[in-house]
């Protein structure tokens, strides 16, 4: 394995260590060769992390470095949270003549089964690619003649393809738009677990907290800062959210039993058949979430409600579609933490238990 070291201070000055050609000025490069870009020239501050419910709880200093000219970023690397469907923890560095002296954590987290590690990050280069106007995708004449498979280059031309790094592809022969992470569909699955039983002889109006297992959240999911936490108050779980826009869609497989006792508050198949009304409804409550403190406070609420015609031991689906808007604020740790219960929804034909089937039931939020 050919590396090659490839080292930038504040000064501009280079030094460069070359084993193999990695493309540089040269028409042959050495596929097996590594390019390290490296722009900080002092000394990388050290940190670890404890958790605690499998989110971040504190992070300690062990070296603050030196040499710092610009404040340095903090990443977390393992510990679980990609892995168990989690979201990544985010915290800020503070910097005094030079030196890292605090680390603030910004969230932290959810899924960490271990602590992960904890890197600092100096520099404040990155790295230019040209800058050309790649109008037509299939031109192998302008803006580059004969593109060489692979090559990128930046579209920043005045034309209508995506303003980001393209690659040239010579097997189907055309540039092709890289991803663009800001257009990235950003969305959330949680699936239920464990079973769930409610509203027994209870009335229409009557509702019951709904995530009172911890949902299974999907690792596909990509929404930046979400997470589930328990709310003391209600003692379910509550969908923590950053400030935003967002399309939460609810999804129930329910089965209700045959009632008992029969005619349970005036319980009583449709007229001339053997089905029931057996409507639902879901409160969604958007409590204010303080992600320093960990505390909610109640919010105002929205009744969505949803008629399902069914037979007793039978399954049915239920939907409901919700637009929920985290108001911006000033402090970033002041987000939204919506809270959900399930009701039996007014002139339901049937008022007896109703079970809410892991199996199909799940809630998918979009960012919009």
């Amino acid at each position: 394995m050919k590396i090659v070291n490839f080292v930038c201070t504040f000064f501009a000055t280079v030094a460069l260590a070359q084993s193999g050609s990695v493309g540089i000025n040269t028409s042959k490069p050495d596929p097996s060769a590594i390019l390290h870009i490296e722009n900080f020239n002092g000394v990388s501050a050290t940190a670890t992390a404890t958790i605690s419910g499998g989110a971040i709880t504190g992070i300690t200093i062990t070296n603050g470095g030196s040499g710092y000219s610009t404040v340095p970023t903090v990443n977390f690397y393992g510990g679980g949270s990609v892995v168990n469907g989690g979201t990544k923890a985010r915290a800020t560095a503070t910097l005094t003549n030079g030196v890292v002296t605090g680390i603030t954590i910004n969230n932290g987290g959810s899924g960490y089964t271990t602590a992960p590690t904890v890197v600092v990050s100096g520099g404040n280069k990155g790295m230019l690619f040209p800058n050309l106007n790649i109008a037509n995708l299939s031109s192998t004449t302008t803006p580059v003649a004969s593109p060489a498979n692979g090559l990128l280059a930046y579209n920043g031309g005045a034309n209508s393809n995506n303003k980001t790094l393209h690659t040239f592809n010579s097997t189907s022969n055309q540039w092709q738009s890289t991803i663009d992470a800001e257009n990235t569909p950003k969305v959330a699955y949680l699936d239920f677990t464990g079973s769930l039983s409610a509203l027994d002889n209870a009335v229409a109006g009557a509702n019951t907290q709904l995530m009172v297992n911890p949902p299974a959240i999907s690792g596909v999911s990509n929404i930046n800062g979400f997470k589930v936490v328990q709310n003391p108050s209600s003692g379910g779980y509550s969908l923590v959210l950053p400030q935003g826009n967002y399309l939460v869609e609810v999804n129930l497989n329910l089965n209700s039993p045959q009632e008992s006792p029969a005619g349970q508050g005036g319980t009583a198949p449709l007229s001339g058949s053997t089905y029931y009304l057996m409507g639902y409804f879901i409160d969604f409550t958007n409590d204010i979430y303080n992600n320093t403190s960990n505390t909610f406070t109640g919010g105002a609420n929205t009744r969505k409600e949803v008629p399902i015609v069914s037979k007793v031991n039978t399954n049915h689906l239920a939907t409901w579609s919700y637009y929920y808007s985290v108001p911006a604020n000033a402090d970033a740790n002041i987000i939204g933490g919506l809270r959900l219960r399930l009701g039996r929804m007014q002139n339901s034909t049937f008022y007896d238990l109703v079970n809410v089937i892991p199996t199909g039931s799940y809630i998918k939020i979009s960012q919009l």
